[in-house]
Formats: C-alpha cells, sequence, structure tokens
C-alpha cells in the first residue's frame, strides 16, 4: 500500500448549541487597554457557525491507492497549514502508510523550521491522519495499536468560556459535579491591567467555587499567560487557601525565569507545556521543575507520536502527563496507552467540545461522567449520515 496524496475537505453538520452567554478568560494582550475591554471570547479558529443552524469546519485525508485513507480534524488555522501540508505531502506520497516513524521524521526534518509553529502544527494533522488511516487498515482504534487497553478515561471539565457571576459560576459548577465529572477549571479573568479589583475578583471566584464545590472536590484554575511575575506571586499567596490541583500557564512559555521564580515563591503546583513544540522542548521544564504538570497538545507539539514520547518522558520523571484538551480524539488514545497515574485525566472544553461532536459518530461523555473510546478503527469515525455537505478545498497528489 502506497500513499497517493493528502485531500482537504470542509464538511458542514447541523448544530443546535448547547451552551449560550459566558466569559472570556484573561489573555497576554490584555495588558493592552483596548484589549482588555474587548469582552469576547477566543475563537475556535478550526470552526464556524453558518446560516441555518449549521457548523462547518476542515479536515484532513490521507489517501492510498488501496482506497482506505485516513482522516484528522476539525483542523486548526486551516488556511495558514495548507502551504506546510503540501510541502509535507511531496515527501510522503509514495511511501508505505505503516512507517509512521520514518515518515514522522522525514515530516521532522523537511524544512529548517519544522521544530515548532505552523510547520509543526502542520506534522502534526498529518501524523493524526496517518495514525487514524494506520487504524483503519489493521481494523483497530488507535490507542489498541499504542498498546493501551484504558477504555474508560476520567475527564476534568474545563469551564472556559462560561459565566464567571457569583451565583452563575456557582450553579454551572455544581451542575457540571452533578454530572460525575469529578474535576473542573475554571479560567480567570482578570490580570495586572486590572489592578487590585481584578485580583479581588479571581480570588473571590476561587473561594466562591471552593465553597460551593466543597473541600475534597478537585479544582484548577487557568490564567493563559495572562499574568506577570509580581502579579502571580499575588494571586498565589491568596489562593494558598483554596487548595487548587494547579494553576495553569500564568506566563508565555518563554518565560522560563518567571516560571521559576514562582515555583520558588509558592507551593501552589503549576501546569503548563500546552504551547511547547515536541520533546526536545519539553524536556528542559521536567529537568528543571518549571511545571508540575505538562500539558503538551498532540494537535500541535508532533501528533500522536510526539505526544506519546513526551508521556513516556513525562513517566521517567515521574510527573503527570495530561494532554491540552483542544484536540480530544487524540489526546484520549495518548492518555489511554499511558499508565493512570502519568495520565489520570483527559481535558473536557464542555462548550467546545460540543462544537466537535457533531461531526462524529457516539457521544465521548457519558451520563457516568467517564470518557469512552472510540470502538471504530482508527481514531474516530466520522458521522457520515449526519454530515449534510462536504466541500473538497484543496488535493496534493504530487507523485505517481
Amino acid at each position: 500500500m502506497k500513499i497517493t496524496g493528502i485531500r482537504v475537505y470542509r464538511h458542514t453538520v447541523p448544530y443546535q448549541p448547547r451552551y449560550t452567554g459566558g466569559e472570556r478568560s484573561v489573555g497576554p494582550l490584555d495588558i493592552y487597554e483596548e484589549y482588555a475591554r474587548d469582552i469576547r471570547g477566543r475563537d475556535m479558529p478550526m470552526l464556524r457557525t453558518v446560516a441555518g443552524g449549521m457548523l462547518d469546519s476542515v479536515f484532513l485525508e490521507v489517501c492510498t491507492d488501496e482506497g482506505v485513507s485516513g482522516i484528522h480534524g476539525p483542523v486548526e488555522y486551516a488556511a495558514q497549514l495548507l502551504t506546510a501540508v503540501e510541502g509535507l505531502g511531496a515527501h510522503i506520497t509514495g511511501r508505505d502508510p505503516m512507517e509512521h516513524r520514518l515518515l514522522w521524521d522525514i515530516m521532522s526534518r523537511f524544512d529548517r523550521h519544522s521544530r515548532a509553529g505552523i510547520m509543526m502544527m502542520a506534522i502534526s494533522a498529518v501524523d493524526i491522519a496517518l495514525w487514524d488511516l494506520k487504524g483503519s487498515i489493521l481494523g483497530q482504534p488507535v490507542y489498541r495499536i499504542l498498546g493501551g487497553g484504558r477504555r474508560r478515561i476520567r475527564p476534568y471539565a474545563s469551564m472556559l468560556g462560561f459565566p464567571l457571576e457569583d451565583a452563575a459560576a456557582r450553579e454551572a459548577a455544581l451542575a457540571v459535579k452533578d454530572m460525575g465529572i469529578p474535576a473542573q477549571k475554571w479560567f480567570f479573568r482578570f490580570g495586572p491591567g486590572d489592578g487590585r479589583e481584578g485580583l479581588r475578583k479571581n480570588i473571590r471566584l476561587a473561594h466562591v467555587l471552593r465553597e460551593a464545590l466543597g473541600e475534597d472536590y478537585e479544582l484548577m484554575f487557568d490564567c493563559w499567560m495572562g499574568w506577570s511575575a509580581h502579579y502571580a506571586i499575588s494571586a498565589f499567596r491568596e489562593l494558598e487557601p483554596v487548595r487548587p490541583m494547579w494553576v495553569e500557564e500564568p506566563f508565555r512559555p518563554d518565560m522560563t525565569e518567571a516560571y521559576r521564580h514562582l515555583k520558588t515563591a509558592s507551593g501552589i503546583p503549576i501546569s503548563a507545556g500546552e504551547h511547547l513544540y515536541g520533546r526536545a522542548e519539553a524536556l528542559p521544564w521536567l529537568r528543571d521543575g518549571l511545571a508540575d504538570v505538562l500539558q503538551c497538545d498532540p494537535e500541535w507539539c508532533g501528533g500522536i507520536t510526539e505526544a506519546l514520547r513526551i508521556g513516556e518522558l513525562c513517566e521517567t520523571f515521574g510527573r503527570p502527563f495530561l494532554p491540552h484538551g483542544h484536540s480530544l480524539l487524540p489526546a484520549l488514545h495518548v492518555i489511554a496507552a499511558l499508565p493512570p497515574d502519568i495520565s489520570p485525566y483527559a481535558e473536557y472544553l464542555l462548550r467546545f467540545m460540543d462544537l466537535k461532536q457533531p461531526f462524529f459518530q457516539g457521544e465521548w461523555l457519558g451520563k457516568d461522567g467517564f470518557l469512552t473510546l472510540p470502538d471504530s478503527p482508527g481514531v474516530a469515525a466520522l458521522d457520515m449520515e449526519r454530515i449534510a455537505a462536504t466541500e473538497e478545498i484543496r488535493s496534493f497528489s504530487l507523485r505517481s
């Protein structure tokens, strides 16, 4: 069997939003007043709603000469990725799709900038599609091919986009707890530009949630790279009575000295890594103890192939590896292939998984509050009966 090319499609499905209203998180740009005033949340760049209650997104397909193919999607930053995907296609077309480690190495070398950014995101997308293809060839879900046997994974609910006013936050938190989900991560809205009043509101939210959920419920917080070192130290001191499981990404990933300083100033665990590319970038965070939990994203850090390597690296250091849940399905397969003490949870972004689930068969989140790995071969099966329209955007078939 040989790879014959890569196709890029836009699929459209009916969509009825389950969640409405809410609030965005703090972000790196909020130090500028015009951005801090912007009440809109961050868009999901792989998804868009269209007229008539429809949702559409871009999917990538790796094709073979025997008619078997592998998919990945919804694809983030599709317009920017197409040029990189075309370059990758030139190097994997005509090759055996089962040689995934060889193909990953070739893709990682094909351009001088392959180690990070859009290039690594393109490699990630193709790698995930190759794993989906491998699962289709072997007739097995990817986690089984990886040697995993964990069929049910505990989620932690990621509450990005939910209301942050006291009563509304309390109501949402209790509703999620009643779903059987054993942990929640909430997003702070305010940063240094909002002064002492903003810090007070952040701390109040934390106390409201702790009081509502109980002393033993697992509660985390995310700063989405929106804080300064001084602000973070002040916030961590006031958060100590809340006892968060961790606080995520107080700084941008290049601010390693700020992470180091914060680690010495507070005993609250820190999580990070969502915006790291590959195991070479992850290694110093483990070796130097900059983060207590590492959260590299399979769709950004190098696909399933590289995410598994990072997970195994975390196991060597005895550090939890909880892949960022922006792309749930690849992360689920990696988690299911790792020991539960290293990957005990999967991040489940309630609002944004509601936007992705309609493209796929089955229900990921069960009524018992657990996530279930799909039985279908590959990463997951598209719900072709639900997909209302398909448009081919590009086709890269560069070798015979």
